[in-house]
């Protein structure tokens, strides 16, 4: 393909683009892995920088690739060098590792703009380790001498240190994960997170039709498919143009993926229903539960006047927390619980929380989880429903959680989607669907 055509991923922007996209790259993976989120980072430096559409989806790709593999890479140069390496230079070597393994830029362009960085950034000493590690991987990419990332040699075993090398998550992780479900669906669930994110829609379907929708989205050059169960969920594969259009500032369509949509939807309060919406975020599911339902009276909780300050829509904000709610007993006919998780289940889109969590932090969120639970139930009103919803499939988050809290209060599981599902709760692993991992349970009081 030549340069200009088709895929941005493949060249870079213009000749002057690759100093700039290599100190960006290294400054944002250096601020993440300092502890910082990865798309707070991204909307922090995009917001500083002057950069046209293309150059800020090259730095995405890039930073976020290079996070998700970074076990890989870091296996690939424990194998050429036994000596430490120097952080900026450890990224410099992950950010264009990652574009000769998974961009289809020739790689002798990533080899030689690599080395001119070094040079100017580290001196030539330096440029010359760039370049004698850079070529000998692909140098071994080539003769298969050196494991793909996210390729097991035919016939190898799916063992704990092929599968958190190949596929780069923790061993610990991995470990839970085969314990579990077994060396073929862990594989399968590994593919899965290290996939690029599906960009989903949520369209306000009483203001616009699906079909208006996608007419508007194709005409400008976006591939548009139907979600897996929501009239409302549109999958897209590329965010810019809808950020662009007025279909998305006017409110139209929503980001929101379809396994949040369903928690939601699967409220299903009554007209004037008092609602609670107990850890509101940035309100996307507020917001969602006012589109669908007539005549509410909506709360939207959260325990940041940041968060809380970004809510557009007229609904009654307070600031407190899930775990100590300032309202009377009974106060609600409806509450939804979208609880602080783990969020594994959102790993493709968050890729620096696979190795930012520990294993006792799921114990953590689980206990977290439940005693937010309970101090909610007092608040509703007996006789009206609960969902409690959590981005992530951890058994410690989900159904233990329900299980703790069936020992303590008294409710009837419903069926959120009886029109999808015939279980009590719903479940949706990555692997499995085009979904992200979501767990959703509607719980009525007794």
């Amino acid at each position: 393909m030549k340069k200009g055509s088709g895929d941005w991923r493949i060249w870079l922007i213009d000749d002057n683009f690759w100093y700039t996209l290599r100190s960006s790259t290294v400054a944002i993976i250096d601020r993440v892995e300092a502890g910082h989120f990865l798309d707070e980072t991204l909307n922090l430096f995009f917001s500083a920088e002057g950069l046209s559409p293309l150059q800020k989806g090259l730095i995405h790709e890039i930073t976020s690739g290079a996070i998700r593999w970074k076990g890989y890479f870091d296996w690939v140069l424990s194998r050429y060098t036994k000596t430490d390496t120097k952080k900026h230079i450890r990224y410099l070597l992950w950010v264009s590792l990652y574009q000769v393994a998974f961009m289809r830029k020739a790689g002798y362009h990533v080899v030689k703009e690599a080395v001119e960085y070094a040079k100017k950034t580290h001196g030539q000493k330096t440029a010359g380790f760039v370049n004698a590690i850079l070529r000998r991987f692909m140098r071994d990419v080539e003769s298969g001498s050196i494991a793909r990332p996210g390729v097991a040699h035919p016939g190898q075993a799916a063992t704990l240190h092929t599968l958190s090398t190949l596929y780069s998550f923790p061993e610990w992780l991995v470990t839970r994960w085969l314990k579990r479900f077994g060396p073929s669906e862990t594989e399968k669930l590994l593919s899965a997170l290290n996939r690029p994110p599906v960009f989903a829609l949520r369209i306000d379907l009483k203001r616009i039709r699906r079909d208006e929708v996608i007419r508007v989205l194709e005409a400008k050059g976006v591939n548009v498919s139907p979600g897996a169960f929501l009239e409302s969920a549109l999958h897209v594969d590329k965010l810019a143009p809808v950020l662009d259009d007025a279909l998305f500032r006017e409110k139209l369509v929503h980001i929101q993926d379809e396994a949040s949509q369903l928690a939601g939807i699967s409220l299903q309060p009554g007209p004037g229903d008092l609602v609670l919406d107990a850890c509101a975020g940035l309100g996307t599911k507020t917001e969602q539960i006012a589109e669908i339902s007539d005549r509410l009276r909506l709360v939207a909780m959260d325990n940041s006047l940041t968060r809380l300050r970004l809510i557009s829509h007229p609904f009654h904000p307070v600031l407190a927390d899930a775990l100590a709610p300032p309202f009377k007993d009974g106060a609600f006919d409806a509450i939804l619980l979208d609880a602080p998780c783990s969020s594994f289940g959102i790993i493709r889109k968050h890729p620096e929380l696979k190795w930012r969590r520990k294993g006792e932090d799921i114990r953590h969120f689980g206990t977290r989880q439940l005693t937010m639970l309970k101090a909610l139930w007092d608040r509703l009103k007996t006789g009206g429903h609960l969902v409690y919803s959590v981005c992530s499939f951890e058994p410690e988050e989900t159904v233990d959680v329900i299980e703790g809290f069936g020992k303590e209060r008294k409710f009837v599981l419903e069926n959120p989607f009886p029109f999808l599902f015939n279980r009590d709760c719903f479940v949706s692993l990555p692997h499995e669907s085009n979904m992200d991992g979501f767990f959703i349970a509607r719980l009525r009081k007794l």
